[in-house]
């Protein structure tokens, strides 16, 4: 089977900003994400917010062109705003047309 390189970009944020941030994402290009609430410890330590539930992570296959503009929105709106992180890693995918 044949297989196209994506970016799967990994996002995790507190709760608050969930539905937000997948409005993004979408606005930015991505046809689809999936999110599961996590929880877990950092450079600062627990999350201080943790009474507003747990935090989330919302992952999505996206091109190169989709994955540097979901990171300039997460500059410009989020990281000096929200607990929020994200990474990228090269995937190897089958259906590359769907992402």
């Amino acid at each position: 089977m044949n297989t196209v390189t994506r970016q799967l970009i990994t996002i995790v944020a507190e709760a608050v900003v969930e539905r937000r941030l997948i409005d993004d994402l979408k606005a930015c290009g991505a046809r689809g994400y999936s999110v599961g609430h996590v929880s877990g410890e950092g450079a600062t330590g627990r999350h201080l917010l943790a009474l507003n539930g747990p935090s989330v992570r919302i992952e999505s296959v996206v091109t190169d062109e989709v994955a540097q503009a979901i990171l300039d929105r997460l500059a410009r709106d989020y990281f000096e705003r929200f607990a929020v992180v994200a990474w990228l890693s090269t995937v190897q995918v089958a259906r590359g047309d769907r992402f």
